[in-house]
């Protein structure tokens, strides 16, 4: 392992304090570019770090070519992410230490553009795999994320309309040298111009160096009419993501300006930088910055709301929809006014946002999660689970199941012995939810949104282990895909509590097996369950009667199928979630209704997020 300093760049000529005005950007106390000092790591046990201020001087004369290597670049102090409070994701060995990553940057500016190079330690550097540049999705690859706020009103994620003129930049080991510009807030990505805008990242294998260079045009930061003069300020925040594992699509852990500031990663708390003329800062002149602005309104709707909502919600409890009335009056006026405005957050939930969540939740980066449930959708999310452990404790009765919709997607089903969870999706489950978690189905395992990592995580390594029924592979920390259990489809296997567990359908002649898996549970004297997913055909399923069938509106044959199966009581899956995957739709409320429609005469039924409904088996006494 090499001891070379985190400042890879060829020490600088030294100059005096007027030839440096050419070009700095000062942050007390960061080390110098070209100083070849070597990273430190901070006490984590230290208080919160300062909310940072950057100020950043003009290029002048000095010509600046973006290729990489950084020697063209004056001697500069820097922006420090080398500080064990700015981690996100270090469980489980995650981070090693500060060679594992560490980062430090620099900025310069002129009338055309900000300039921007950071170097950064990490022991294995990720490149993005040779044409798979995607603007659909988050890439999975080593890289540094710029998010530029012009107005600095942004205080939260979620559909915050401080984040209207936001721009977010993504760096990476692109073969092309692109700039990428994501919109969180709209889930869209478009790569930038190439005459304006480019990157370029370069790797010291032995040195574990990566440097990254880019040019960043003003047009593409600042809104119409806004020009780039001394005094101009703006909030921002860089991110460092690090792939420490070549099947893991997801970051295992990531460093960034401000999250240090406090126990929790607020994702609204951006840093604030000040273009300025000269180097007067330098000779101690710092510049006021002036205070953030205040917002007219909430980013997102205050904790009271939520609380009536749920309030409001518990008044208005579920009801079947058996064809004596439209589904929309299923359980009366202000019931379907409740579902309606809870559709209305999940629609404007922006997609990434959600994408980014669950991304946080399965590597354990227990501070940004905690940040993101701070407010808005997800702490409501989290109140609704709290609700569901503390209700999931009360007695079932004998030969019946009750059904538990978990707040951001998946089922808990409890028996009056044990308990199963099914495609558990969002964040905290493995600590609420472990009574219930006697063994866990996945009917879609490769969707993120359906799983929950640290809790299949915790269930595998148990002693003993606890039964995750998957049909198909996919990246868990700690265990290799080589050793997890596969259930093949038409197999069947008992499980706790004497419940059997029938994986339908069959492997095609070449061996492969479709995206999801279709299941039947039989709860011991109890109800039997069948879970379908969006690639059962009719021709799949068992020999019924079915007590209660939790049916995929996706699958294109779902009314053959609720026709074959003829279940008790279809309960609707994919209701009152957000959109998490670009290429599928999210389902609308209205959708949901209209199949209900189709379904008649089976009655069915739409739960919302944390309530329950009970299930007696047919044949019961």
């Amino acid at each position: 392992m090499s001891d070379h300093p985190l400042i890879p760049f060829l020490p600088a000529p030294r100059r005096s304090a007027r030839a440096l005005g050419a070009g700095l950007l000062l942050l007390l106390g960061g080390p110098w570019l070209g100083a070849q000092q070597p990273a430190t790591t901070a006490d984590p046990q230290r208080g919160p770090m300062l909310l940072p201020q950057a100020v950043v001087l003009p290029r002048g004369e000095r010509e600046i070519v973006i290729d990489g290597t950084l020697t063209d670049w004056p001697e500069l102090p820097a922006i420090r992410l080398d500080d064990q409070r700015q981690l996100s994701g270090t469980a489980g060995n995650a981070w090693r230490g500060p060679k594992d990553l560490s980062a430090f940057g620099f900025l310069l500016w002129d009338a055309d553009a900000l300039y921007v190079a950071f170097s950064v330690r990490d022991e294995w550097h990720r490149a993005l795999a040779a044409d798979s540049l995607r603007l659909t999705e988050i890439p999975a690859a080593d890289s540094v994320v710029l998010t530029f706020d012009p107005n600095r009103d942004t205080r939260s994620i979620g559909p915050d309309p401080g984040r209207r003129e936001d721009r977010e930049f993504w760096l990476a080991d692109e073969v092309g040298r692109q700039v990428v510009q994501w919109d969180r807030l709209r889930g869209t990505a478009r790569v930038l111009d190439a005459d304006g805008a480019r990157v370029v990242v370069l790797h010291d294998k032995e040195a574990s160096i990566t440097s990254y260079e880019a040019r960043i045009p003003w047009r593409e930061v600042l809104p119409p009419g806004r020009d780039p003069v001394a005094g101009l300020v703006f909030d921002m925040q860089i991110v460092v993501n690090d792939f420490d594992e070549s099947t893991d699509p997801m970051p295992q852990t990531r460093i960034g300006w401000t999250f240090g500031c406090g126990p929790i990663v607020d994702p609204g708390l951006l840093a604030s930088v000040m273009l300025v003329a000269d180097a007067a800062p330098l000779q101690g002149q710092m510049p006021d910055f002036p205070p953030k602005p205040s917002v007219a309104e909430p980013p997102v709707p205050l904790p009271a709301y939520w609380q009536d909502l749920t309030a409001r919600l518990l008044q208005s409890p579920p009801a079947v929809h058996d064809g004596t009335q439209a589904p929309e009056q299923a359980g009366g006026l202000k019931r379907f006014t409740l579902l309606d405005e809870i559709e209305d957050h999940c629609a404007r939930f922006p997609r990434v946002d959600l994408v980014e969540f669950d991304y946080r939740i399965h590597r354990r980066m227990t501070r940004e999660v905690a940040g993101i449930q701070a407010r808005g959708l997800p702490r409501w999310w989290r109140e609704r689970l709290l609700a569901v452990s503390k209700a999931a404790e009360d007695p079932v009765p004998n030969a019946t199941v009750r059904l538990f919709r978990l707040p951001m997607g998946g089922w808990l089903l409890r028996t009056p012995t044990s308990g199963f969870l099914v495609d558990a999706a969002g964040g905290d489950l493995a600590e609420w939810l472990w009574g219930g978690a006697a063994f866990c189905i996945l009917t879609q395992p490769l969707d993120m949104s359906r799983r929950n990592d640290q809790l299949l995580l915790r269930m595998l390594l148990a002693d003993p282990p606890r039964p995750v029924a998957t049909h198909i592979t996919f990246h868990l920390p700690v265990v290799s895909m080589e050793q997890m259990p596969l259930l093949t489809p038409g197999q069947a296997v008992g499980a706790a509590g004497g419940t059997r567990v029938h994986a339908l359908g069959a492997p095609q002649p070449d061996g492969k097996v479709t995206w999801s898996c279709s299941y039947v549970v039989t709860t011991a004297a109890g109800p039997k369950v069948l879970l379908v997913g969006p690639d059962l055909r009719p021709e799949e399923l068992e020999d019924g009667p079915f007590d209660v069938m939790i049916l995929s509106p996706r699958n294109p044959e779902a009314l053959a199928i609720a026709r074959r199966a003829a279940p008790g009581l279809v309960v609707i899956d994919d209701t009152l979630l957000c959109q998490s995957r670009p290429d599928v739709a999210r389902m609308r409320l209205r959708s949901l209704h209209n199949l209900q429609r189709q379904l008649l005469p089976l009655s069915s039924l739409i739960l919302a997020p944390g309530e329950s409904w009970d299930v007696r088996a047919a044949t019961a006494k």
